[in-house]
């Protein structure tokens, strides 16, 4: 296994090169956090020189307190690429095209009979996520996680003001529950969602099902943040470990996944490292940065 100097950072300074990581999975740990001293880590490398950014399928209410303490310098993909988005004041620079409200009307209709609860997503002048009910474990341990966000609001119905777009919704519940239903919304919304159903890697007894507007990929938003910083997106260098960073991997001068990235991810990359347990993002930096 290659952990040391990739082609792409032996040619070029690496200074020169940005550097752009998925988090669950791939710079997280295997609880879903970033402990203080990968913080630390990163931080140093950061001020050698690094340029570092994330691209995570997180909303920005949970990808900011994992990260508050990180100094980040460049714009953060969220949500799957649905933002571009100024990480320390949350102001979305880019964002991709959003779900209809009768869409998510027809989705309600689809989930809410089956007692399964979801939480949706919008952006009007800030960030919010709207929920109606908590009806399982792992649908509290993520609020527990997001608790100090305020834009998280308990709701009896789902109604939205003129001015909120809806960015995507996420489904937390069983295997066995959700997966009828991502199912239902491959037969019916192929071509109008982008939607993604994983184990949750921090509980792994429950899985997420996430839908975003079919426009909205990583790849596509990494080609626009890279316009937007002047960078040749030939100069990037990518990290992920889930179908959604494939993306990003078509189009990233080079493409790294985790040693426990999906077969299918790992097949696509042009290195393989260390798995998040091991820290294998960091180990990697730190080599090219010594």
């Amino acid at each position: 296994m290659d952990i040391t100097t990739d082609g792409l950072a032996s040619k070029i300074d690496p200074r020169e090169l940005l550097y752009v990581s998925d988090l669950d999975g791939t710079l997280l740990d295997g609880e879903g956090k970033l402990p203080p001293d990968s913080i630390k880590r990163l931080n140093r490398l950061i001020d050698k020189g690094l340029n570092f950014t994330i691209a995570t399928a997180r909303n920005y209410d949970s990808a900011y307190p994992l990260l508050r303490g990180l100094n980040l310098q460049h714009p953060v993909i969220l949500f799957n690429g649905v933002y571009l988005t100024e990480f320390h004041t949350g102001t979305n620079i880019f964002f991709s095209d959003f779900i209809s409200p009768e869409m998510i009307n027809e989705i309600l209709a689809l989930v809410e009979p089956r007692e399964i609860a979801p939480f949706i997503y919008t952006y009007g002048d800030n960030h919010s996520v709207y929920y109606r009910s908590i009806n399982n474990f792992g649908a509290q341990k993520y609020i527990n996680s997001v608790s100090s966000y305020k834009n998280i609001k308990q709701v009896d119905e789902f109604i939205f003001s003129e001015y909120e777009r809806i960015s995507g919704f996420l489904l937390i519940d069983t295997k066995i529950n959700l997966e009828p239903i991502y199912n239902k919304l491959l037969s019916l919304y192929r071509d109008e969602l982008n939607t993604y159903f994983a184990q949750d890697v921090s509980n792994p007894n429950f899985h997420w099902l996430q839908s975003f507007h079919q426009k909205a990929n990583k790849g596509i938003m990494l080609k626009r943040m890279t316009e937007h910083l002047g960078i040749p997106i030939s100069k990037t260098v990518v990290f992920g470990d889930y179908m959604n960073d494939l993306d990003m991997f078509k189009v990233a001068g080079h493409s790294i996944a985790v040693e426990n990235a999906l077969p299918e991810v790992k097949a696509a990359a042009q290195q393989i490292i260390l798995s998040n347990i091991n820290q294998g993002v960091i180990i990697y930096l730190e080599s090219i940065f010594k």
